[in-house]
C-alpha cells in the first residue's frame, strides 16, 4: 500500500512538473501493458510487479528504481535489508543509518579529459658535456684571452635558477580502465639561469659571450620555451583523487624568447634580447610522481642548451620541483 502510494504521488509530482515546465507546449502520455509514458519521462512495472523504474531520457538522465527493499535515486541506492537480492559493483561508496544502507555509484569517468592552466614552480640547472680537450685545441700552448668564456665561467648560483612553467591545457585519455592514460597538451617552460661570474651575453659580439672585468649583483639569462609534452601516466584509483599518480615521456619545445639581465655598481641595471647562439629546439624526457594535486616533476634535456654549430658548449638543462594540475 505505502509502495502503491509512493508511486502515485512520483507520478503526479512528475505530471505536474511536466505541465509546468511545458505549459506552453503539448506533453504527450502513452500507456501501454507495463509503462506509462509521460513526455520524456517513463514509468516501467518490472517483471512479477516487484520491480519498478522511472527514468528521464535527456542529456542528464535521472532514473529512480524501487523494489521491495531497495530504493535507486540516480546514483544513489537505499536499501532496507542487508540480505537483499540486489548486488553491486565494487568501489560502491556506503554509509548506514539504523539499519538502512546508502550507496553511491561512482561517477563515470570520461575517456577524454581536459585541464586548463596548470603550472610548475621548480629549480633548474644544467650538466656540463663540454668537451675539456676543446680549450687547449682552440689556443694549443697559448695563454687564454682574458676575456674569453670556459664553460667553467657559466657555473650557477643553484639557490637562485628557476624554473617556471605553464600548461595553457592539457588533455588526459583513456587507455585502459582509466588507470593506463596518455597525456598531451602546450604550454610554455622558463628558465632563469642565474650565473655566477661576470660573464655577458651580446649579440653583437662574434662569440656572444664575454668576460667582464667588474661583477654583477645579479647576471641572469632567461630562455622560454612554446613547449608541447607527450606523457604516458599511471592512476592507481581513477576515482580518487589522491591516489597514487606517475607519469612519463618526453616533451619538444621551441625557443621564443631570451635575454640576459644584468644588474652592477658601475652601469645599474642592464637588460639585452638576443639569440646568443642559443639552441633554438629543445628536447626533454619528463616525468612526474605523487598524490593527488600536487606532485614531483623533473626533466632532463636531450638537447644542448646552446647551438652546437655555433659553439662547443654543452650544457643539458635539468630540473625538478612542484607541480599543480588536476592529473
Amino acid at each position: 500500500m505505502k509502495k502503491t502510494f509512493l508511486l502515485v504521488a512520483i507520478l503526479f509530482s512528475t505530471i505536474g512538473l511536466m505541465a509546468q515546465a511545458d505549459s506552453s507546449n503539448n506533453t504527450i502520455i502513452t500507456i501501454t501493458s507495463d509503462t506509462i509514458k509521460v513526455g520524456s519521462i517513463s514509468i516501467i512495472k518490472g517483471q512479477g510487479n516487484k520491480n519498478m523504474q522511472v527514468f528521464k531520457q535527456d542529456k542528464n538522465d535521472t532514473t529512480v528504481m524501487f523494489n521491495t527493499d531497495t530504493l535507486q535515486l540516480g546514483r544513489y541506492k537505499i536499501v532496507k535489508s542487508e540480505n537483499s537480492i540486489t548486488r553491486f559493483n565494487n568501489g560502491w561508496i556506503n554509509g548506514e543509518i539504523g539499519g538502512v544502507k546508502i550507496y553511491k555509484t561512482p561517477k563515470k569517468l570520461s575517456d577524454i579529459s581536459t585541464n586548463w592552466f596548470a603550472f610548475d614552480l621548480g629549480y633548474a640547472n644544467y650538466i656540463d658535456k663540454s668537451p675539456i680537450l676543446m680549450y687547449a685545441m682552440l689556443y694549443p700552448g697559448m695563454i687564454m684571452p682574458p676575456n674569453y668564456v670556459t664553460p667553467y665561467n657559466l657555473k650557477l648560483n643553484n639557490s637562485k635558477s628557476s624554473n617556471f612553467n605553464v600548461w595553457i591545457v592539457q588533455q588526459k585519455v583513456n587507455l585502459y580502465q582509466h588507470k593506463l592514460n596518455v597525456k598531451y597538451g602546450i604550454g610554455f617552460e622558463m628558465f632563469n639561469f642565474r650565473l655566477e661570474q661576470p660573464v655577458s651575453f651580446r649579440n653583437d659580439l662574434s662569440s656572444k659571450m664575454v668576460m667582464e672585468s667588474f661583477s654583477f649583483t645579479k647576471n641572469k639569462l632567461f630562455t622560454k620555451y612554446l613547449t608541447i609534452p607527450f606523457q604516458f601516466s599511471y592512476q592507481s584509483n581513477p576515482q580518487n583523487k589522491r591516489s597514487f599518480y606517475m607519469s612519463a615521456g618526453m616533451s619538444a619545445g621551441y625557443l621564443i624568447d631570451s635575454r640576459n639581465k644584468q644588474i652592477s655598481a658601475q652601469k645599474g641595471k642592464q637588460k639585452y634580447d638576443g639569440n646568443f647562439n642559443l639552441n633554438n629546439w629543445r628536447v626533454a624526457t619528463i616525468a612526474e610522481l605523487g598524490i593527488g594535486g600536487i606532485r614531483l616533476y623533473g626533466s632532463y634535456g636531450l638537447t644542448n642548451l646552446f647551438d652546437k654549430q655555433a659553439t662547443y658548449f654543452d650544457m643539458r638543462p635539468i630540473t625538478i620541483g612542484l607541480r599543480f594540475s588536476k592529473f
